[in-house]
């Protein structure tokens, strides 16, 4: 988890489906990746059933009128993607945040969230399979990573034009007002941010930031029943409660 415990979260397919419809302290933060057995297994489980999720999405519509991900620069904020991967193969950059050497993803979080939003494999289609993958790598094989990080991985972003930032982390940093600003200037510039609300429900009370900012698209979870996901954390934000 990032600043006082931010997490990063196991993704659901809801980020990519948004991806589609909008396109023709010391600093000292930690971050949990969520990759319990668990998650792992469920992970696997989803990756089996891609073809059945991206339908569930209405993402065969949506690729018949053309939104398939073309043109769009999409910049995955996450622990990297496996470099002998053959599911991707456009790969335009990958860049490394952190304070070690490998650009290569030795936890899987990166690689599986790549492969939900642009998986290339006939048979295993992400969301948005012709988008322009830009891998930023701010996590560790440790799972830690510095507010430094993020805003210097924030500002190459807005440098190179990136169209969207995808990033499957929460947590209360309402607080870390270095990062909460940045979010703002990102999406100021025209940069659409989407981000986990968290994996912290059912309570009420519970949503992650960024995804708890107003020019932040939040991604809940679901099942395959259509139901919220009991994990999905649930609203009202800081923001909402008077003088937070």
């Amino acid at each position: 988890m990032r600043a006082f415990s931010r997490q990063c979260n196991p993704a659901t397919p809801c980020s990519l489906l948004n991806l589609l419809m909008l396109f023709s302290e010391k600093e000292k933060h930690f971050h949990h990746l969520g990759l319990s057995n668990s998650s792992l297994n469920w992970s696997c489980h989803l990756l089996m059933q891609r073809s059945q999720v991206t339908s569930l999405f209405g993402a065969d519509a949506l690729w018949r009128k053309g939104y398939t991900g073309a043109k769009v620069k999409m910049a995955i904020f996450d622990t990297r993607i496996r470099a002998d991967h053959p599911h991707f193969r456009n790969i335009k950059e990958r860049t490394n945040w952190t304070n070690e050497d490998t650009l290569n993803d030795n936890l899987g979080h990166g690689t599986f969230m790549a492969g939900v939003i642009a998986g290339e494999d006939a048979e295993c289609l992400g969301f948005a399979p012709d988008t322009e993958i830009y891998a930023f790598r701010v996590f560790t094989d440790a799972q830690v990573s510095y507010t430094s990080w993020f805003l210097d991985a924030f500002n190459y972003a807005i440098a190179i034009n990136m169209d969207v930032l995808n990033l499957s982390i929460g947590g209360p940093d309402y607080l870390d007002l270095p990062f909460v600003e940045k979010v703002w200037e990102i999406t100021a510039n025209n940069i659409i941010m989407v981000s986990a609300i968290g994996n912290d429900g059912p309570l009420y009370g519970t949503l992650n930031n960024p995804a708890d900012q107003s020019d932040v698209i939040g991604v809940g979870g679901i099942d395959y029943s259509d139901h919220i996901a009991s994990f999905s954390s649930r609203g009202m934000s800081t923001w909402e409660i008077p003088h937070g």
